[in-house]
């Protein structure tokens, strides 16, 4: 396997984009849906014998675990196969980089940043956490970063069987660094295990260091097992008290001590930065982290003064929405927004003559959920009333019902939700059906789950 095969299964090898101890990660284009995915080719025949048997049904297995965790932070996988008697999977080509590779770039995250970063890691464990999949080796290199400062976990259910030859049990398996106390020793491990190890994750990203230093394997687990990080309030002093606990209790030796669950750390982290006192932060209103975007002028004072009042417009919204909207269509947002801005009564109108400019339907979406976040937040008092809605004609959902489920909609999503509606009223079978359909654009869990309980 030194060299790369021209194909895998159906899949077509571009090139290698990463190695490990058990395999190698490849660029590949899948003929069949014309589109492009990564592959993981591993190494099962460094086994041999019943072990390499009971390894190919386990993998096997896992992977179908894996398969059914289907979310917006989590590395999709596809498919399952074997290559010349090797198991590969074909996941979710993702471009980005790892939040290692962010960190050895030296970059440096706020504390809100660091928070959205980690909130969005939380909500892909509590997915997995509810299918009972424990990832088992949360690190920086297995969260992806996305263009837009969205999160994607990889690697779920995988990194437990890719190493389970090295133990009896298969629980020794993760980065030293941030491994649990219980999986230093061997133990059985449960979800609490990755809440300690996106606490390690979130102590990096607020101090740039690693909460158990060292410089052997054997001394991080002496100071996994037997030490405390040093006081993040020595490294990060403006850091709020209500992350700094939530940080301590993640990071507790004991998981007894810790959260119960990845949506209790997720919801914890939120009311600390609302008790913080600061407007919402990035994290709680879904705002990219400008992690890989180019800066990007305000629009200039000819492009303003263009048909509309744009001067109606908040310049940091348009300029927000520009750099949203180029995101999917590329150099030419400029025009589409200078032309939206001489038709559009208010944000929402701007919003919706911009998405319509966006031909894929999930890409379209996608912009409208990214722009959800900054209308709540930096509209504030600027922005235009939710007028009443008049929905497409529908005899199965009233007027006053469809008004309903938009105003309840904009308690979690903002001014945008009456686009939201409105494209979805049309081909609702129901009021349930609607609320349903909608509720798919609210990214927080718990936030949708709150929204569907006021049926």
């Amino acid at each position: 396997m030194s060299d790369a095969p021209q194909q895998i299964g159906r899949y077509v090898v571009q090139s290698v984009i990463g190695r490990g101890a058990m395999g190698v990660i490849y660029k590949a284009h899948d003929p069949a849906i014309d589109r492009l995915v990564a592959i993981k080719l591993v190494r099962a025949d460094l086994l041999s014998g019943r072990d390499r048997e009971e390894y190919l049904v386990r993998f096997r297995r896992e992977a179908q675990a894996a398969g059914r965790c289907m979310h917006a932070n989590v590395v999709a996988i596809y498919d399952f196969a074997l290559h010349e008697g090797n198991p590969f999977l074909a996941m979710e080509y993702v471009q980005g980089i790892s939040l290692s590779e962010a960190i050895a770039r030296g970059t440096s995250f706020q504390v809100a940043d660091a928070v959205y970063i980690v909130r969005q890691m939380l909500d892909a464990l509590a997915c997995a956490h509810g299918l009972g999949i424990v990832h088992r080796d949360i690190k920086p290199a297995n969260i992806l970063l996305l263009p837009g400062g969205r999160v994607k976990v990889t690697d779920f259910g995988i990194s437990r069987i890719e190493a389970s030859h090295l133990t009896h049990s298969g629980s020794v398996i993760g980065t030293p660094s941030y491994m649990s106390p219980e999986q230093c020793r061997g133990e059985n491990v449960d979800l609490r295990s990755d809440l300690f190890s996106t606490g390690a994750v979130l102590y990096e990203l607020l101090t740039g260091d690693r909460p158990f230093p060292g410089k052997t394997f054997t001394e991080v687990m002496h100071k996994v097992l037997n030490e405390e990080p040093r006081d993040i309030r020595a490294l990060v002093p403006s850091i709020p008290e209500g992350v700094r606990l939530a940080l301590s209790r993640a990071l507790a030796k004991r998981p007894e001590d810790r959260f119960a669950s990845a949506q209790a750390m997720a919801d914890a982290l939120r009311e600390a930065k609302r008790g913080d006192g600061t407007a919402a932060a990035a994290e709680d209103a879904t705002i990219p982290l400008p992690l890989h975007e180019p800066a990007h002028a305000s629009p200039s004072p000819d492009s303003a003064r263009h048909g509309l009042d744009a001067s109606h417009f908040d310049p940091n919204v348009l300029d927000t929405l520009e750099r949203r909207l180029a995101r999917h269509v590329g150099p030419i947002a400029k025009r589409l927004l200078q032309t939206a801005i001489r038709k559009a009564n208010n944000v929402e109108g701007l919003c919706e003559m911009l998405a319509r400019s966006i031909d894929e339907p999930k890409e379209r979406t996608l912009f409208l959920n990214e722009t959800a976040g900054m209308l709540r937040t930096q509209l504030g008092a600027t922005a235009a009333p939710i007028t009443a809605l008049v929905p497409d004609h529908n005899p199965a959902i009233p007027a006053d019902e469809a008004e309903r489920v938009q105003r309840d909609l904009a308690r979690f999503m903002g001014p945008i939700a009456k686009v939201l509606v409105k494209r979805a009223v049309g081909s609702a079978r129901s009021v349930q059906d609607l609320r349903g359909k909608v509720a798919a654009h609210i990214e927080n869990a718990a936030d949708r789950a709150a929204f569907l309980k006021q049926r």
